[in-house]
């Protein structure tokens, strides 16, 4: 029959089903018509089987009649079948055509939204029944298939299929949105094209592993150019589906971080650039100079550190607030650029610290790049409404020193720093292997002193106070020394800065207040009269939250009068968080404690602290009393305090007293009190008391005339 195919199609070796062909219901019709009258042929011989008598059976008119109602029966049956299997058949079609013309539509245009179709009803297990049950398996197939194609449509992510070569296959919708592109516009051209030269080597090389079936990073990260021509950072994972027929290519999965890069670039800055100056921190710098090191190692030229500290940031900081301290910053940050070169590394390690790093730089080198800087910060800087004058120490260390004492370039460099400072300030030390045994020396002071308080090796000197006009001992100063068991007596200006720096400060000033006070209660029961003592608060101390505690504590273990202990502070500490200072003033002068300010005139002196802190003694620094019997001007200097405290009624005490003439000065300028080695040095408790026995009476009547 011409409807039927061929038992095998040519080369697949699968049989193949009956064709549905246009002439399906003719060869239908042509069989049923057909039995029909052959059924009309046979039924007269068999009618007569059937009882029907021959004389009938055998009558044209009935063998006619049979022929016609063979016929009619057949083109009934065929009529039948043509509305029912027809009406079934068409139903197919018309959902056929429905889903191929969706198909078409959806294919052209890239659109598979809403590309759904009504299902057939399963009524039979004929072969019609399972005819539409493939259908319906049809349409799920081709849904499922839809909801991948949404998920590609709407994926944020661009996925384009790139041959071996790198030619573009296939490009998802997303590209418009991420790099403008119209997806079909980039179908043959090549994805590389779009890579940045500069990250084209990666790029290719992550293609070739992930074809090669290499072990590679599960994604690389290029620029990839947008169709307005600027560049985008993208991250792209790669996957081989070269055998897989239905993709025949590799999947590029692509995303856009342009954002997230410059997120991390932020941070990047954030982390390893100091926020106010813009120049590198430490962490980079240390970063910088690991590499120099090893490339010094390695034979390619010398290198140099220059290790800078601000001589008076916190004297800023603390006169004229941290608003200054920061313009000071950023304008020292600005001459100090000018002084290096393009390739040299300028970096703020920490507050008031910077550091240099010169390649290819010998010491001589080095040396005067530092003269550079020393001479940009000697013009001073203008703040606001003033001129601020800022020095900086530095210490220089080149790799070449360092190689020689086994000490890393920035350690050295601050070693040497160190000792700049140390011998006068605004100026420069070139690092000597002498000046590493020197700190490693102080690092030892240091670890010792973490024991010298429970070793019992520190003790109190005390120097008295004494009335200018009788020479009769009104109190004493308690100053602190240490008995070191190996170095013996160590000077106050060694070690006083490293107990700032390590906070013992605050258990040792603990120490020296209770033995002080206690002391005090001693000489008031010999001598039977009360004697004042004075007790020096570091800024560390001052600030730390228990001070208070502290000296309630003391008074109350030692029933010393809390009007016999006087409590010396800086300058400075009146001008650090003001209302806290303030507050905690009161608090003390609420004990009943006395209060006296500290080398008044050396710093940021203002009537103002003088008014609005409880201040009961004012104590005129030894830089002013050294000139008062020659020098007019110091002379005037000491008078004006000498009568400021009088106005204010405040107590007014002359520091580091050495001549006679001095004495007779200051008794004439009305100074009440002073102390200094005219009377006598600082000494122990015990040579202390006996002054108060009356010795020291000749000596201040022999001194004042």
């Amino acid at each position: 029959m011409s409807s039927q195919a061929p038992a095998t199609a040519p080369g697949t070796g699968l049989r193949r089903p009956f064709r549905i062909t246009r002439r399906v219901f003719w060869d239908l019709a042509v069989y049923m018509v057909g039995l029909g009258l052959a059924v009309g042929l046979v039924f007269p011989p068999f009618a007569e089987l059937l009882g029907v008598p021959h004389r009938y059976a055998d009558r044209s008119s009935f063998q006619v009649a049979c022929l016609v109602a063979g016929f009619l029966v057949g083109a009934v049956n065929y009529a039948l079948c043509r509305v029912v299997v027809g009406g079934r058949l068409a139903l197919l079609t018309e959902r056929l055509r429905a889903v191929t013309g969706t198909i078409a539509r959806r294919s052209r245009g890239g659109d598979w939204s809403s590309a759904t179709s009504a299902r057939i009803e399963v009524d039979s297990d004929d072969q019609l029944g399972a005819t539409a049950t493939a259908f319906n398996d049809l349409l799920d197939a081709l849904e499922a298939g839809e909801h991948f194609r949404s998920l590609v449509r709407n994926a944020s992510d661009v996925i384009t299929v790139v041959d071996a070569a790198g030619t573009i296959t296939y490009q998802s919708p997303s590209v418009g949105w991420v790099l403008g592109h119209p997806p079909t516009s980039l179908d043959g051209t090549s994805f590389l094209d779009l890579v940045h030269d500069e990250d084209l080597p990666a790029f290719r090389e992550h293609l070739r592993a992930t074809l090669e079936n290499r072990p590679q990073p599960p994604s690389t990260v290029c620029r990839v150019r947008h169709r307005d021509g600027s560049w985008r950072w993208a991250e792209t994972v790669a996957g081989n589906l070269v055998a897989d027929p239905a993709v025949a290519g590799i999947v590029l999965t692509t995303r856009d971080v342009s954002d997230r890069r410059r997120l991390e670039e932020r941070l990047r800055t954030q982390a390893y650039h100091d926020p106010l100056t813009g120049l590198p921190n430490r962490a980079l710098f240390m970063e910088r100079l690991r590499l120099a090191e090893q490339r010094t190692v390695a034979g390619e030229g010398a290198r140099a550190v220059l290790f800078l500290d601000l001589d008076n940031l916190k004297t800023v900081n603390d006169g004229l607030g941290h608003d200054s301290g920061d313009a000071l910053l950023q304008a020292v940050t600005s001459r100090l650029g000018a002084c290096v070169d393009e390739g040299d590394v300028l970096a703020r390690l920490s507050g008031d610290e910077f550091a240099i790093l010169l390649s290819g730089a010998r010491a001589d080198e080095a040396l005067a790049v530092a003269e550079r800087v020393l001479e940009s910060l000697r013009e001073p800087v203008r703040l606001l409404d003033r001129f601020v004058h800022t020095g900086v120490s530095i210490g220089i260390a080149t790799s070449a020193t360092c190689a020689s004492s086994g000490i890393g370039l920035l350690r050295a460099a601050d070693v040497a720093m160190y000792v700049a400072k140390s011998t006068g300030k605004g100026r420069c030390e070139v690092f000597q292997p002498a000046h590493h045994a020197a700190e490693l020396d102080r690092e030892r002071l240091r670890a010792d002193l973490h024991s010298a308080l429970d070793e019992q090796q520190f003790t109190l000197a005390f120097q008295p106070i004494v009335e200018l006009g009788t020479g009769r001992i009104d109190g004493f100063e308690a100053l602190l020394r240490w008995n070191h068991p190996v170095r013996g007596p160590v000077p106050p200006a060694d070690f006083v800065p490293l107990a700032e720096e390590n906070a013992l400060i605050v258990p040792i000033g603990r120490w020296v207040l209770q033995e002080a006070c206690r002391q005090a209660v001693r000489w008031g029961a010999e001598h039977g009269s009360a004697l004042k003592v004075s007790v020096n608060v570091s800024a560390r101390q001052f600030q730390h939250p228990t001070l208070v505690r502290d000296i309630t504590e003391v008074l109350a273990s030692t029933g010393l009068d809390p009007h016999l202990l006087t409590l010396e502070i800086t300058e400075t500490l009146l001008v650090q968080d003001t209302s806290r200072t303030a507050g905690k003033l009161h608090d003390i002068k609420a004990l009943g404690v006395r209060i006296a300010l500290d080398d008044f005139g050396t710093g940021y002196s203002s009537l103002s602290y003088l008014r609005r802190f409880p201040i009961d003694v004012l104590k005129v620094d030894k830089s002013f009393i050294d000139g008062v019997a020659e020098n007019a001007e110091d002379r005037t200097v000491t008078g004006a305090v000498v009568q400021l405290g009088r106005t204010l009624a405040l107590t007014v005490v002359a520091e580091g007293i050495e001549s006679a003439e001095q004495v007779s000065t200051l008794v004439q300028l009305g100074c009440p009190l002073g102390q200094g080695y005219r009377f006598s040095r600082p000494v122990p408790a015990a040579e202390a008391s006996a002054l108060v026995g009356g010795r020291l009476f000749d000596h201040g009547v022999s001194a004042t005339g």
